[in-house]
């Protein structure tokens, strides 16, 4: 099922979305690139050291984690790394296309990453089910072409796509204990709103979290959504209630189901 996006979109954006064979020729190509760079270190999926030193973090992509302290690795997080180690085995150097914010919070590099001959690394890794679209703004440059990267992976049910933990859970049945990623499907019960937040609440014990900071990215006010069947992705977590929330940042994180 396509997506039904909840914001307005350039018609040269638009075509991204409706024709996948546009995106698979063009592997959402960059208009530019700022930076070429080598890289010494394949962390995870979507994270690695640069031969400067500088740590980082692929955009447009959110790979499954590596085990650490002990703990196991996600499904297919070992096959994302080993993908990426192959795509960039043999690249004197990668490209780098930045987006409106340069570092995130733990101080690592931003960057679109691109190999030599011109192939989104994001692209790929999404279309081979080893990753999904991850939109955060501000830096949303290409991100519909990643979306439409992750329409084909998942209906071919590739990597990640054919487990069972990648698929809907009814909100009604989200476990209180649950961790991770997660896609959850529920209708929208209520609508409340606070001084920094809008809430969407649906069935069961969950609750969405648009802070009004990013309001701008919603062309259809959420407020409207009462009553509405949608699915949202993101990663819930437990309130001093006790109730799961999940923050919505971008309404690439919304699919409405009816």
């Amino acid at each position: 099922m396509p997506y039904r996006l909840l914001y307005t979109l350039p018609a040269a954006l638009l075509v991204l979305v409706a024709c996948a064979g546009h995106a698979t020729e063009q592997g959402c190509a960059a208009d530019r690139t700022d930076e070429r760079a080598r890289v010494e270190t394949i962390y995870d999926g979507d994270t690695i050291r640069l031969a400067d030193g500088r740590k980082l973090r692929l955009i447009g992509l959110d790979a499954p984690e590596m085990g650490r302290n002990g703990a196991a690795s996600q499904p297919y997080a070992e096959q994302a790394r080993t993908r990426l180690q192959a795509l960039l085995a043999r690249q004197q150097f990668i490209l780098l296309r930045y987006d409106a914010g340069r570092q995130d919070r733990y101080r690592r590099t931003l960057a679109h990453v691109y190999l030599e001959d011109g192939r989104s690394v994001t692209a790929l890794l999404i279309e081979q089910g080893l990753a999904t679209s991850l939109a955060v703004p501000p830096d949303l440059w290409n991100h519909t072409c990643y979306q439409a990267a992750e329409q084909r992976a998942r209906a071919a049910r590739r990597g990640i796509w054919s487990l069972p933990a990648y698929q809907p859970v009814e909100s009604t049945a989200l476990a209180a204990d649950s961790e991770g990623f997660h896609r959850i499907r529920g209708r929208v019960t209520r609508v409340g709103e606070s001084r920094k937040s809008i809430w969407l609440k649906l069935e069961g014990n969950v609750a969405l979290r648009i802070a009004r900071d990013d309001l701008h990215y919603f062309s259809t006010a959420p407020t409207q959504l009462r009553g509405r069947t949608l699915t949202v992705r993101g990663w819930p977590h437990t309130d001093s209630r006790g109730q799961r929330v999940v923050r919505v940042r971008h309404p690439a994180a919304l699919e409405l189901m009816d």
